[in-house]
């Protein structure tokens, strides 16, 4: 609130026909104050205007140098008048500014939404709009067996062909149940891709710490340059795929989630989702963008240009990139050493 300043001096300049007196003003004076004030004086003939300094804001009256008792002191209580209406008519420009800008945020929200809309089940069947190609998850899938198969038998939790087995025997019961009518058939689903992402990042958890376990310690393969790259290549890579089935898994839900009921606000959000011009209408994220997006996590060790913006996702980036900068890092200190 805006009000003479009774701490401060008043300041007077006189001529032969006026007196100027500057009078000192506290508060928060703003341009659009000064403005007000300078039309709510022209209005009411009020011979007086707001200046502000660097430091200070005057309210500037002028009044008659042989003007009565009567006429100056009613210009100056006019003039001071004219404040708390220069307070209230800046407040009300204020709130209908808010309101412009509430206004436009509203419907520039309501531009994105409807971008985001949800498009009919029909279009989604007709289009496939984000349905998962099986041989893209097979050939994932089969490349991590390839991996665990070809890593030394010390990187294996029980017998070599366990966890394989489990792997390969998970996704072929997704794939048989996927392909019945049964009521059930998305809930059992579920439950068999949570049970094989499981088996994949605590089997990715496993053979990481089995690698820094080796090259803090000296396991077999930190004595060749050319198994100890093998080795460490196929366990950044397994963890790749890993995070990136786990992303898949749990990003909006799940595949299904996705492309018949996607949330408002993703967990992880991708270009096409921050920019939807950018890609075809109902665009959803697919394997294969949360394979790339499992590649950069672990060559920048930070977010690239997909977001996370749930707690999860966040945390799930964090374990991949310290988990990639410790696979990265210690191969190589190691392999530095091995030539040297």
């Amino acid at each position: 609130m805006t009000d003479i300043d009774p701490d401060s001096d008043i300041e007077l300049l006189t001529s032969d026909e006026q007196l100027v007196a500057r009078v000192p003003l506290r508060g928060h004076v703003t341009d659009d104050w000064i403005r007000t004030y300078q039309q709510l004086a022209r209005a009411d003939r009020v011979p007086a205007h707001a200046e502000a300094g660097a430091d200070r804001a005057w309210l500037v009256v002028t009044v008659p140098a042989s003007g009565s008792r009567r006429d100056v002191t009613g210009t100056l209580d006019s003039a001071r008048s004219l404040i708390a209406e220069a307070d209230q008519a800046a407040a009300h420009q204020e709130a209908r500014s808010n309101a412009s800008e509430i206004v436009l945020t509203w419907w520039a929200n309501r531009q994105v939404r409807a971008l985001r809309k949800p498009i009919g089940r029909a279009e989604i069947v007709r289009t496939g709009i984000g349905a998962e190609r099986r041989w893209i998850l097979a050939i994932a899938v089969a490349a991590a067996i390839a991996i665990l198969l070809a890593l030394p038998p010390r990187f294996s939790v029980g017998p070599e062909w366990l966890v394989p087995a489990m792997e390969g025997l998970l996704l072929i019961a997704i794939l048989i149940v996927d392909g019945t009518r049964a009521r059930q058939r998305l809930t059992i689903i579920r439950v068999l891709s949570v049970a094989f992402v499981l088996v994949l990042v605590s089997d990715a958890a496993f053979v990481t710490v089995r690698l820094v376990i080796d090259l803090l310690q000296g396991g077999p393969e930190t004595t060749s340059p050319t198994d100890l790259i093998t080795v460490g290549f196929g366990v950044w890579v397994y963890t790749v795929i890993a995070f990136a089935f786990l992303y898949w898994l749990l990003d909006g839900g799940g595949p299904n989630a996705r492309i018949w009921n996607p949330p408002e606000f993703p967990d992880l959000a991708f270009p096409e989702q921050l920019n939807p011009p950018v890609a075809p209408p109902g665009w959803r994220p697919q394997f294969l963008d949360y394979l790339y997006l499992g590649f950069t996590d672990a060559t920048a060790f930070s977010p690239t240009d997909v977001m996370p913006l749930a707690r999860w996702a966040k945390m799930a980036m964090t374990v991949q990139a310290v988990a990639s900068l410790g696979i990265g890092g210690l191969v190589i200190a190691r392999a530095v050493n091995i030539f040297k």
